[in-house]
């Protein structure tokens, strides 16, 4: 609720802006300037307006710059509207009010305002500055807009010397998905900085091309440009999803060798490399030398412990957590949900989730019901965990579905046909052409000798056109991730290899019939 000024600080203000009436003109114009300092509320920033007014008869120039240091106050106070009614009393602002009026719609949400005002900002016959298209791409709520932007940034009279707005440019095309169109203004860029190589490594690592990333990372390494601390987190976010702990422990050494402070967030990218890379002692070895830990540090290590099959310890990193005064989000309730399924802790992990809005006031989103299932799951509770999907506040998606589907394959008692028909069911609306839940179907028909039922699954791949997906492997060497698949030509030292297996296979042999032989 908003708190209302008191009379009091009316007085306050009022006296005090009246005291400087008799001063010069830099005087008031200083002392409007600290008083926009001290506004927290709208009624102040009336007041203070007022008094710009009453103090800019004999100065029109110096209320303009008054005016605009009042509108960059007033959006940074989130009071855009009363920024615009301010803004429009200017005759002829300057590019710093259009940016900073532009810059508050795009923060508020309302960005084709911002792009409106642009158009007004050019239509008056003003340049843009070096800081109008960063601000405007803010304002930007789509791709073709994004693209608009670029086209205004390539016709300026200075392409070649706004790296920050090309920079931005990079990350927005990331943000939107188009990698590809951020990769091509990356590599036609004369200058790159360290920010401008971190925007497009993160990029590939947030679509999750992430060899994409680490190649990038080789190359800006190679090219002498130094790199910092968002650089190696996003390189150890994509080592940790490839499994390339050699480039990842080169990114802790470096981080060693130079003395770089071992933050939270450096931190907790660390822990989670070493923990996805199998290292889990390592992973805990840093996770203990980290000395600002954050959520997202815990998180990390109690991830790590989750997938590492270590669910008590987890639970108890999970209490430590909680006493050291750092409160559990949504992502650490995952954490924890997922180290008791992997544990088997079946009343723990409903312990937790059944309490979630109480104890930690977060509300249970789609992946928690996710984590709820595939722990019933494990725990061969089938009923109970259909009960579950069939009574969450929100749609199930194909994760839970399969969940369910995977484990009526499995259960002590044979295959249950009766619930995997009813998760098949929703599968194949929510993901059809995924082939591996035909084939899982199609076997559990055939385990219960359901022959015709198990053909037909067969048929229906056949006539979707549903191929099943080669099995790949990823294996590193000398820093470089080499990506393998079933009967795959496109390794360029792939003769190479398949001339070494058929050696090793026919050694293989040769040595198994020399064991024969007495």
């Amino acid at each position: 609720m908003l708190k209302l000024v008191t009379n009091t600080q009316f007085t306050h203000f009022t006296n005090s802006a009246n005291s400087h009436k008799n001063s010069n003109t830099a005087t008031k114009s200083h002392h409007h300037l600290r008083l926009l300092q001290k506004c927290t509320h709208l009624v102040q920033f009336k007041q203070v307006h007022a008094q710009i007014i009453k103090a800019s008869f004999d100065n029109s120039t110096v209320s303009d710059t008054q005016l605009a240091k009042l509108i960059e106050s007033l959006v940074n106070s989130s009071q855009i509207a009363y920024a615009h009614l301010v803004f429009n009393q200017i005759i002829n602002p300057s590019a710093f009010a259009f940016n900073t009026v532009i810059r508050g719609y795009a923060e508020a949400g309302l960005g084709h305002r911002g792009i409106q005002l642009y158009t007004q900002m050019i239509g008056n016959g003003l340049d843009p500055d070096s800081f109008t298209y960063p601000i405007l791409l803010k304002a930007c709520g789509d791709l073709r807009q994004v693209k608009g932007v670029h086209s205004l940034v390539v016709k300026s009279k200075d392409f070649n010397s706004v790296i920050h707005s090309l920079t931005r440019l990079i990350t927005f095309y990331c943000n939107f998905g188009d990698v590809k169109s951020a990769q091509l203004l990356f590599d036609q860029m004369a200058e790159k900085n360290v920010v401008t190589w971190t925007a497009m490594i993160n990029g590939h690592v947030k679509q999750k091309n992430y060899r994409e990333g680490i190649d990038l990372f080789r190359k800006m390494r190679d090219s002498g440009v130094e790199v910092n601390e968002l650089t190696l987190v996003s390189v150890l976010s994509a080592c940790a999803n490839l499994g390339a702990s050699e480039m990842g422990k080169w990114v802790h050494e470096f981080v060693d060798k130079n003395c770089i402070f071992l933050n939270d967030k450096l931190g907790a990218a660390l822990t989670d490399m070493y923990a996805k890379c199998g290292y889990i002692e390592e992973a805990l070895r840093v996770f203990k030398i980290v000395l600002e830990k954050n959520v997202c540090t815990w998180n990390s290590i109690i991830g790590g412990l989750a997938i590492h099959g270590c669910g008590e310890e987890a639970v108890k990193m999970f209490w430590q957590m909680q006493m050291s005064g750092i409160k559990p989000d949504d992502v650490t309730l995952i954490a924890v949900l997922t180290a008791c399924s992997h544990a088997g802790l079946i009343e723990k992990g409903k312990e937790i989730f059944y309490n979630m809005r109480r104890d930690y006031k977060v509300e249970p989103n789609v992946k928690h019901y996710g984590c709820l299932v595939d722990l019933l799951c494990r725990a061969r509770l089938l009923d109970e965990a259909y009960e579950v999907i069939r009574n969450m506040p929100m749609e199930p998606n194909a994760v839970l579905w399969g969940s369910l589907l995977t484990a009526c394959a499995s259960t002590d008692h044979g295959a249950n046909v009766e619930l995997a028909e009813i998760a098949m069911e929703r599968l194949i609306k929510l993901e059809p052409f995924n082939d591996g839940n035909y084939v899982l179907m199609s076997n559990i028909y055939a385990a219960k000798a359901q022959w015709d039922d198990a053909g037909k699954m067969r048929r229906l791949m056949k006539e979707r056109n549903i191929v099943k997906n080669p099995g790949c492997s990823v294996i590193e060497i000398n820093d470089v991730v080499h990506e393998f698949m079933v009967g795959d030509g496109r390794h360029p030292r792939s003769e190479e290899i398949y001339s070494t297996l058929e050696y090793v296979a026919i050694s293989l042999r040769e040595e198994c019939y020399a064991a024969r032989v007495p």
